[in-house]
């Protein structure tokens, strides 16, 4: 009965809207005076099954007859805005975590989210298909924050998260979503994903793990942070785990995805996978028999977007949903429902409405890197410090530093003179400054600062990255470190190329790619140089791609 009486105001809304016009308004949904629901259910409805289908996957297609502009959902801001171009580096999300402030926490998701609003203003959301070929524009969605818990220090990617306390995490994980996401009652700044959801903290066969947990645990360890993320934090996107629990897989666990994050938490975004778990329901954890029904298993479960890439299936949804619905795997309202909850947040973040009714579309690009924001970097750092002793030294606490009563100082280890921004990084607006270089500016000329570097070796005994200082770029200029690097938009190393000195040869061009334009498979490059070994002898060199 009450949704009777929802679709009748509606109806009688946009009638009166037709009249009001002489019968020439736009339509329902995008007119910015109607409720967003009312908008959505109006856009589904002049989309065919094939178009929904389309744009359920991470990286959407335009629909120029409906003007809804190509989309790609998935960035990263867990310290900063990935990517594209420069943007300011924060301290790594453990380190974040470590300066036990909220508040403070908040007003750095503020300034990221601030940096995500001036870049998309400034492309006019148009993205660059020289990025990643233009999977990666996602300016105003990220898969940020990560708030798995960190219970065992060897899993890989316990810098990305807030620690091993349930708490902390919480309370970490709420002031950050809401920076990200803005106070604005209509509009969105930002949509914020907590992943991966949820007990995912394990590398080693993390596409097919079944993580056994009883309930209680699950409530009492794993489960807060998603829970305060959803009640309080109010996030509107969640991102599906890779790994099973007690038996059934993340991304297909209706119970984990509907029962309790919608039916329990009242969570009312849209739920995305980990790239390509969909597919691993299939070919690895072996929980289907054929790619329509991991389509089916999924969007059943409660998933509404795939992140199709990065496996051996790519893109279930786009190539095997149509068969499942065909098939009667899946109903028409399933998609439906998952339709409305993606186009439900392009709405909530103005996606179709002119730019001044959005108060964040005046944010410019004087934003990015501003002197506030700098600033700000610097005193994350200084209250993420962690100082396990202080040692007495002439009577005196020996930190801080005192060029006074210090005659020498040696920086000793294989990171002394490297900055290290850490996984997810974008660009840094903010010059970086290595433990070495910071302490010679500290201590001034006063003081002699002695550095002794060596280069990290792998199990074979081979060094896994040659540092800086043993290598020169060809026609460099004194003192440079670091080989001449020439970019080639082509894989043909044809052209001409975008020169530049690259400190280290060690990219993740998904991630931390040298220069944000030229990643993926769209490019070459060329490094000359010399080597400068510390001692004679013999040396293999390896290349790793």
């Amino acid at each position: 009965m009450m949704n009777a009486v929802k679709w009748t105001l509606w109806i009688v809304s946009c009638l009166l809207l037709a009249s009001a016009s002489g019968g020439a308004a736009d339509p329902p949904y995008l007119d910015y005076r109607l409720p967003v629901d009312a908008r959505v259910r109006d856009l589904v409805s002049r989309l065919t099954l094939e178009e929904k289908i389309l744009l359920l996957s991470e990286t959407s297609p335009s629909l120029d007859r409906l003007g809804i502009k190509r989309y790609h959902y998935g960035n990263e801001a867990l310290h900063g805005v990935v990517r594209p171009g420069k943007a300011t580096v924060f301290p790594q999300a453990v380190a974040l975590a470590a300066m036990w402030n909220p508040e403070l926490l908040k007003t750095i998701a503020t300034a990221i989210s601030d940096e995500a609003r001036a870049k998309h203003n400034e492309s006019k959301g148009i993205m660059d298909t020289r990025v990643l070929g233009g999977r990666a524009n996602g300016l105003l969605t990220f898969w940020s924050p990560t708030i798995n818990m960190a219970r065992d220090p060897r899993w890989g990617r316990t810098p990305e998260t807030y620690g091993e306390d349930p708490f902390l995490t919480s309370r970490l994980a709420v002031a950050f979503i809401r920076g990200l996401q803005g106070d604005d009652p209509r509009y969105l700044k930002v949509v914020a994903t907590p992943k991966h959801f949820a007990a995912n903290n394990e590398e080693h066969n993390r596409f097919e793990c079944n993580a056994v947990i009883s309930e209680r645990t699950l409530r009492e360890y794993y489960l807060p942070g998603y829970e305060a993320a959803v009640k309080e934090g109010r996030a509107q996107s969640i991102m599906s785990a890779y790994n099973a629990i007690n038996g059934i897989p993340c991304t297909a666990n209706r119970w984990l995805l509907t029962d309790l994050l919608r039916g329990e938490w009242g969570f009312d975004g849209y739920v995305v996978t980990d790239c390509g778990a969909i597919s691993h329901l299939y070919d690895r954890h072996r929980f289907v028999k054929s790619p329509e029904e991991a389509a089916a298993a999924a969007i059943n479960a409660g998933i509404d977007l795939e992140c199709g890439s990065w496996c051996t299936l790519p893109y279930v949804f786009k190539k095997y949903l149509l068969k499942a619905r065909e098939t009667g795997l899946v109903s028409s309202a399933t998609i439906d429902r998952a339709v409305s909850n993606v186009l439900r947040l392009r709405f909530k973040l103005g996606m179709f409405d002119p730019p001044e009714r959005i108060p964040y579309s005046r944010l410019g690009s004087e934003t990015v890197g501003s002197s506030t924001h700098l600033e700000l970097t610097r005193r994350a750092a200084r209250e993420s410090i962690v100082l396990m002793k202080n040692s007495v030294f002439q009577g005196k606490k020996l930190l801080p530093l005192d060029p006074k009563t210090i005659r020498s100082i040696a920086v000793v280890g294989p990171k002394a003179a490297v900055c290290e921004f850490g996984d997810y990084s974008g660009h840094p607006a903010n010059p970086p400054v290595s433990p070495l270089a910071g302490i010679r500016r500290r201590v001034g000329h006063s003081v002699k600062v002695k550095h002794v570097g060596w280069a990290a070796t792998g199990q074979s005994g081979t060094p896994m990255v040659i540092p800086d200082h043993q290598l020169s770029p060809l026609g460099g200029g004194a003192g440079e470190s670091g080989l001449k690097g020439e970019y080639f938009a082509n894989t043909e190393l044809a052209g001409q190329p975008c020169v530049r000195v690259d400190s280290r040869i060690n990219f993740d061009w998904m991630n931390l790619p040298p220069d944000p334009i030229l990643t993926g498979d769209s490019f070459s490059v060329r490094w000359r140089g010399k080597l400068n070994p510390l001692l004679s002898g013999q040396y293999r060199l390896i290349l790793t791609s």
